[in-house]
């Protein structure tokens, strides 16, 4: 068996490039409209330039593997030359080659098909379909071109050309504008051979490709790939690859999944100093702190080790200087890292605003991470406690490690003010205990308070998912229902896997229709046919739904679909942006309540989102806004003259008129913070804020 590498010159890939180019410029023009804007131009540019690189790549390698030693010396005549049963198959093959060469790619097809039509030798089909498939490209018959190289695939699968047949399908995959299929064949193609070189150009085109899609760290992980089969001598233009992505294009969520990814080993060393510097710049001293304790925790005889511990000590000198102390206890790690980074962007809106009017040194910030075994916590807390002496701390998130904080809370006269913790009374768990979550207890009361007073309604029923949150929000709403002299006239549950929602739904109008629902036959004529109806007409105002959004979902319609066609109401747990997108309009004329609207045309709102857009580049998450308004608290206590933990706490106790971003709040003598809820309303398909 031949090996194509011969066939396809440096001359011929060249030229074969150029027309792929034009080919590949083609599609990105083609997929343009002319009123796009400069920067989507631009993108497409990129992809093109991208494009072009790709195919050189991959066409210098269809040339790297030499042919058979006696192919390569030996000078046949044309009498001796090799042949097929029925004729010449190396001449033909070499004429083939020239066409291609000579921008002739049409002629070159033409003498291909007819070399395949008369019978040639098994060993040199896949040569002449691979040539094939190249003066296909050559044309910019993309489509074309893949059925051959499949055919070389299906045909002749221990093909020394297979690996080089699937590196050609990725390409042209990529000029198709299908870059999710090329990278499938490039992963075929590093996983179907031995060959190192083979697998380093896959692995090469694999991390383009998804440095081009923006994953940053799955490109670096397949260049370490490709690093590691490399030779010594060119490792080191991979790691300076590496290195330059680092540090030129990766976002802190890209550099903190880098840093977690390779722990101890390059290039997580290269992840934690960019964190380190852009955190420093952007005034992150709590978390450039951390990452530089990690450093040297991690890298003890790193060339960056005396950079990092002098950080140190600058971070710590400037955090001794701070007027006031504020700690956090999040997870900064782990499964749950995402939430507590969101908490943390909260927080630091909240004192950014507060060293506006302050001074730049009002407000100090330590962090705890919460993700480490119980004891290792409970000592590090202890240590920032006794030794940075905070005024407060903003955490923990969870409700479960409320129980481990609070002695140390009381020990030291520390309030803690956990943002999510939802538990409806956190001070039977310790006096220092406090929380700014949006509880269900609060959330029951104020929709109650909404359906009963400005919506008009009198008469509910309740499905619940069957969870221990479901089945506390249909009690509690159930009772407020009771208190403001409504009626709940059934309440039915589902499980949490179910999509299928009509036995609930049937029960829901059965114990109606046994009240104040009414049914009613009708008599109609649909396409020529006698139908008989019975239409549903309920007795009740509302259905109280206090699921996941993505349940409401799938609920709302098929309500509708039993002729249960009343106001839904709901919780915060509705409160996603794509409600209404799953719903479609089938949630027109529902209501929940919930303690931030990202759409709220209240000042308080449009200011943090503004700042915290402005800061993050994203939309702040209700974890987001409930750290803010913790931190506002705290910051608030401070202004009014708290200079220790139990000054602070006395404030949290005494004072009715908190800051929050729904207006002034205080806590209640369960430690929840008792405030105005927003009622959101969707009207045609949107949400809007009705109070």
């Amino acid at each position: 068996m031949h090996n194509a590498g011969e066939i396809l010159t440096l001359e011929t890939t060249v030229s074969y490039s150029d027309s792929f180019m034009v080919g590949c410029a083609a599609y990105t023009c083609s997929s343009q409209d002319s009123s796009q804007d400069q920067q989507a131009d631009s993108r497409f540019l990129h992809l093109w330039l991208f494009v072009l690189s790709f195919i050189l790549t991959l066409l210098l390698l269809l040339r790297a593997v030499p042919w058979d030693v006696s192919l390569v010396h030996a000078a046949p005549s044309t009498a001796d030359a090799a042949k097929s049963s029925n004729g010449t198959s190396r001449p033909t093959l070499e004429h083939a080659k020239n066409l291609i060469e000579t921008h002739q790619e049409a002629a070159a097809i033409v003498t291909l098909k007819r070399f395949l039509a008369s019978s040639p030798k098994p060993e040199d089909i896949d040569d002449a379909y691979l040539l094939m498939a190249a003066a296909l490209v050559g044309k910019k018959e993309h489509e074309e071109a893949l059925t051959y190289l499949n055919q070389l695939l299906a045909e002749f699968p221990a093909s020394n050309l297979v690996g080089r047949a699937r590196l050609m399908i990725g390409a042209a995959q990529l000029a198709l504008g299908k870059p999710d299929a090329a990278l499938s064949a490039l992963s075929e193609a590093k996983n179907a051979v031995e060959d190192p070189e083979t697998k380093r150009q896959a692995l090469r085109m694999i991390g383009d490709l998804h440095m081009q899609k923006g994953d940053l760290p799955r490109a670096i992980q397949a260049w370490l790939e490709e690093m590691s089969l490399a030779p010594a001598e060119q490792r080191r233009e991979s790691r300076e690859r590496i290195k330059d992505l680092i540090v030129e294009k990766m976002d802190k969520k890209g550099l903190m999944r880098l840093r977690e990814i390779y722990p101890a080993e390059f290039p997580g060393d290269l992840a934690l100093i960019r964190l380190i510097e852009m955190q420093n710049a952007q005034g992150e001293d709590y978390l450039a702190e951390r990452n530089a304790r990690v450093f040297l925790n991690r890298f003890p005889n790193h060339e960056f080790t005396t950079v990092a511990a002098d950080l140190l000590v600058t971070f710590q000198n400037k955090l001794q200087a701070s007027q006031h102390i504020i700690a956090a206890v999040l997870p900064l790690s782990g499964k749950l890292q995402a939430f507590g980074t969101e908490a943390l962007n909260g927080i630091q809106i909240a004192i950014d605003k507060a060293r506006d009017s302050l001074g730049i040194n009002a407000i100090g910030l330590q962090v705890v991470d919460s993700e480490t075994d119980k004891l290792a916590l409970r000592l590090e807390l202890s240590d920032v406690l006794n030794g940075r002496h905070p005024l407060a701390v903003i955490g923990p998130l969870l409700s479960r490690d409320l129980s481990l904080v609070s002695a140390l809370a009381e020990q030291t006269a520390t309030p803690f003010v956990t943002p999510s913790a939802n538990a409806a009374d956190v001070r039977h768990l310790g006096p220092y205990l406090f929380s700014t979550a949006i509880t269900q207890p609060l959330q029951a009361q104020r929709l109650a308070e909404y359906a009963l007073g400005p919506a008009g309604f009198r008469r509910f029923c309740i499905l619940y998912p069957d969870t221990p949150y479901g089945h506390e929000s249909a009690l509690l709403f159930g009772n407020e229902v009771r208190r403001h002299g409504g009626e709940v006239i059934v309440m039915e549950s589902y499980k949490e896997t179910d999509t299928d929602f009509s036995q609930p739904i049937r029960r829901i109008k059965d114990a109606d229709l046994k009240k104040y629902g009414k049914s009613e036959t009708v008599k109609a004529v649909k396409n020529g046919r006698h139908i008989v109806r019975i239409l549903y007409t309920p007795g009740f105002d509302a259905v109280f739904l206090p699921g996941s959004f993505n349940q409401v979902a799938q609920i709302a319609p098929q309500l509708a679909f039993y002729d249960v066609r009343v106001p839904l109401l709901g919780t915060n747990t509705w409160n996603s942006p794509n409600l209404t997108t799953l719903a479609g309009r089938s949630l027109d004329g529902s209501t929940f309540v919930d303690g931030f609207f990202l759409d709220s045309p209240d000042q308080n709102v449009r200011e943090f989102v503004d700042r915290y857009r402005r800061k993050y580049q994203t939309d702040p998450s209700p974890f987001a806004a409930q750290s803010y308004d913790a931190t506002r608290i705290v910051i608030e206590a401070i202004r009014k003259g708290a200079t220790s933990g139990k000054a602070l706490y006395d404030q949290l106790i005494e004072t009715h008129d908190f800051p929050t971003l729904t207006g002034p709040a205080a806590f209640s003598p369960n430690g929840a913070l008792n405030r105005r809820l927003y009622v959101i309303h969707v009207k045609n398909g949107r949400l809007i804020q009705l109070n």
